[in-house]
């Protein structure tokens, strides 16, 4: 505990060199009631205001520095900081300090024994005892002491109503005792308290909690707890929770953190319910198996469906990070559906089935310019989202899933890929799309001083299809440019030159018929130029006071020759939606499969009111359109001469606005407007607030009209047209009311619906949400019967004992913008 070495003198002379060398009494004692504070050599700077040391050194909100407060979680009302320490040798390590005892009176009772009274001092480093007497037995080697006995280490205090030194072996035990781990914020009590000389401490028959000191909302019953502040974990045994004085839980044992380090044991269950599934409850169990990796063990039971298991399992290394995830259901039970079953089985879908899902992820920088990524999902049916979902998220299911996988190389001028990628259809009646059995890709970016700018672009791809009617092969794209990139405060102009090349090497047991019959037109070369200038002019606002208006024209011209293309496949391609941004764009495809013709001259404005002094922008509004010169040929569709968007001589006339109402409103607005036919072709509008008190108001509505008769893409877009509204708002009393509201006019039904709660503070959190939402929120093919769900989602976390899953605050995440749990669960 103390180091003997220190002080092998007889005892009246070492009370009376205590007494005679040391600060007065005044100055070494620890002044419990002077407030905590940061700055030790700060003397004129406002202090917070400890309540008394019995509510160990718990300090209110409102009585801490500014600085202080920053550091307090959010929706907590104190916390436990540590007075200043102003006595010799705070900052030292024990073994290095020498010894301080300070006492009002000394009397010796005998040759090697000493009596200390009134307000005992004992220090050595920034180890520290105090006490209100105190019997030094230098012939035991034992100190005794009485009364309001507290125990100091940096990050801990121990209070008691007595203690006993050992002082060669350096340990402490205290009576009665209330001990405070600062860092970690948890407190209790124990019958007997005990720091060993390995610096562990022993707790038994006692309490374990992270809330205030007069908060008893939750609290571990122990028979022993062991405390290493130096790893950061504690070990209990016999541990029974109390929520409420009402006991809920039992622990034989568990190991869990008293500080930011990673520790082994259970985590909270995660339980949820819905009308398909019934019950669902998982319950993690988390394996801190190395410094570099880890692993989640969930079993988990779903009511109408089955027991199964989900492992998780995590590597990080310099160089790279590697996560694995997968789940198991065996003989699904069916679920609790609606549906009839098979005539001939008489089972419902996938009941009797193996369910399972699969999920790697790798990144990796295994030097300054080699990078690598991984990236495979798998899982057992169409339905297996739908159905079961994943306990580590809750998402709505993808149409597809990605398998793919790179190795990069990159410099500030060359990029340089291999990569392969395939797809796992989901979403019934959807075909597999091709997969990228291969895809070698040489990129350069050279950019000179006189602002001559050189790209390079060149793939290779070669793709594959199971479907063997299918047309498969190779594709060669080549896509150089020479351009001019001059910028200037009042504008900028920038011209270029290409030419793209596309060369196709195919495979089909059809070709002649699904290709072509000449080899000529397996292979096109198109070049192509585009100038893209604006300039910007500036005046002061007669509109708003303090503010500066720009006006800036924007002119775009594009010239791309026409070659016959309709002969050839489409492995990925997709023309792009209209939009303002598509304007300015010198493609009218995403994908490598078309190379687009184009003679177009885009015309746009926008302008825009920034204030003078903040240079924040209040006010943006653009309006473009293009003139076609000539008309488009190029089309994914066989038809495209009866494609009458291909032949109109002005595009759709596009609209985008951007307004900051004020410091917590703010809207978005981008609307298509196609004037050859007179409608709204797309749009949306969208309203967001957000105040410092965190309030958090989202509306938004969304509209396409699409036509999918003349539509470019192989899969038809339907007309959408939808409202989502969302909203988090505190009560009080640190409750926060949350919600959204997601409907679909089109097709009349709502695709997400739910509210509910949560309750944050420095104790404990928990969060109730009751939620309806759609099996799968299928726009492709809108005419299917799509079930809604309907489910509640409880999940609750002890502070500083452990935490649950994070489906609920995904679901909060995804479904209100803007909004981010101040603590993970």
């Amino acid at each position: 505990m103390f180091n003997s070495v220190k002080y092998s003198v007889p005892v009246k002379v070492f009370c009376l060199c205590a007494l005679t060398f040391m600060y007065s009494m005044a100055a070494q004692a620890e002044t419990l009631s002077a407030p905590p504070s940061s700055n030790h050599a700060a003397t004129n700077v406002e202090q917070p205001k400890p309540l008394p040391i019995n509510n160990l050194d718990w300090v209110k909100k409102e009585y801490m520095t500014p600085e202080q407060q920053v550091s307090v979680a959010k929706y907590c009302c104190g916390a436990y900081l540590e007075p200043v320490r102003d006595y010799p040798g705070k900052e030292q390590h024990p073994d290095d300090a020498s010894l301080h005892v300070s006492a009002l009176s000394t009397e010796a009772q005998g040759d090697s024994t000493a009596l200390l009274e009134g307000d005992v001092n004992i220090s050595q480093g920034y180890r520290q005892v105090r006490s209100d007497s105190a019997i030094v037995d230098q012939k035991n080697r034992q100190i005794k002491l009485d009364g309001n006995v507290r125990f100091r280490e940096p990050n801990m205090l121990v209070i008691g109503d007595h203690a006993l030194l050992d002082l060669d072996s350096e340990e402490v035990q205290l009576e009665n005792a209330t001990y405070v781990l600062h860092e970690a914020s948890v407190r209790g009590s124990a019958k007997t308290l005990r720091r060993q000389s390995d610096g562990i401490i022993i707790i038994e028959d006692s309490s374990f909690s992270g809330c205030a000191p007069s908060d008893t909302t939750w609290q571990l019953q122990t028979s022993e707890i062991k405390l290493d502040q130096v790893s950061g974990f504690a070990t209990v045994k016999n541990a029974r929770l109390d929520v409420g004085n009402v006991p809920v839980f039992y622990f034989p044992y568990a190991k869990f953190p008293i500080s930011e380090r990673r520790s082994s044991g259970l985590l909270f269950p995660i339980i949820a319910s819905d009308q398909e599934n019934g019950l669902d409850i998982s319950q993690p169990l988390y394996l801190n198996l190395a410094p570099n990796y880890d692993a989640t063990l969930t079993p988990r039971y779903i009511q109408h469906r089955g027991a199964g298991i989900e492992v998780n399992y995590r590597y990080l290394r310099h160089w790279a990070t590697t996560e694995f995830t997968a789940s198991f259901i065996e003989n699904d039970k069916g679920g609790n559906q609606e549906y009839e079953p098979k005539a001939l089985t008489g089972l419902h879908p996938n009941q009797g089935e193996d369910r399972y899902m699969m999920h790697l992820q790798h990144k990796g920088n295994f030097s300054p310019s080699w990078s690598s990524m991984l990236n495979v999902n798998q899982v057992s049916d169409k339905n297996y989202f739908s159905d079961i979902g994943q306990i580590a998220t809750e998402e709505n299911s993808p149409t597809h899933l990605s398998r793919e996988g790179s190795i990069d190389y990159q410099t500030d001028y060359l990029q340089f890929s291999i990569e392969a990628q395939d797809f796992q259809s989901i979403t019934a009646g959807l075909d597999d799309p091709f997969r990228v059995a291969s895809k070698i890709s040489l990129n350069g970016h050279y950019r000179y001083a006189n602002a001559v700018t050189i790209d390079i672009k060149n793939q290779q791809a070669e793709f594959k299809h199971d479907d063997l009617n299918q047309v498969t092969g190779g594709r060669t794209t080549l896509d150089y440019s020479l351009g001019l990139d001059k910028r200037w405060g009042w504008g900028y102009l920038k011209p270029k030159i290409g030419l793209r090349h596309l060369d196709y090497q195919l495979n089909s047991p059809n070709l002649a018929t699904q290709v072509s019959d000449t080899l000529d037109n397996r292979s096109v070369t198109v070049p192509f130029a585009s100038v893209d200038s604006s300039i910007v002019f500036e005046k002061q606002s007669a509109l708003f006071s303090g503010f500066r208006q720009t006006l800036e024209p924007r002119l775009f011209y594009v010239r791309s020759k026409f070659r016959a293309q309709q002969s050839l496949p489409d492995f990925d391609t997709k023309e792009i939606t209209p939009s303002y941004a598509q304007l300015f764009n010198d493609r009218r495809f995403v994908g490598g499969d078309r190379i687009s013709d184009d003679h177009r001259l885009s015309l746009g404005l926008s302008t825009s009111f920034i204030h003078k002094k903040t240079g924040q922008e209040k006010f943006r509004a653009s309006l473009a359109q293009a003139i076609y010169l000539d008309d488009r040929k190029v089309s994914l569709l066989d038809n495209a001469q009866n494609n009458s968007e291909l032949v109109r001589d002005k595009s759709d006339l596009a609209l985008k606005l951007k307004y900051r109402i004020n410091d917590q409103w703010r809207m978005d607005n981008e609307i298509v407007y196609n004037n050859n036919d007179k409608y709204w072709e797309s749009g949306f509008v969208s309203l967001y607030y957000n105040d410092p008190k965190d309030r958090l108001f989202n509306l938004s509505y969304r509209y396409s009209r699409l036509d999918s008769t003349t539509s470019s893409s192989p899969i038809p877009e339907p007309q959408i047209e939808q409202v989502d509204l969302s909203f988090y708002l505190p009560l009080g009393n640190d409750f926060n009311w949350v919600g959204r509201w997601h409907h679909d006019f089109t097709n009349n039904r709502e695709l997400e619906l739910f509210t509910g709660f949560e309750y944050n503070n420095c104790c404990w959190r928990a969060g109730l949400v009751i939620r309806r939402w759609l099996d799968r929120q299928d726009d492709l093919m809108p005419e299917r019967k799509i079930e809604l769900k309907n489910g509640v989602f409880l999940q609750v976390q002890f502070k500083g004992l452990a935490g649950t899953g994070g489906r609920l605050a995904t679901i909060l995440k995804r479904g209100i913008y803007g909004y981010e749990p101040v603590e993970k669960f």
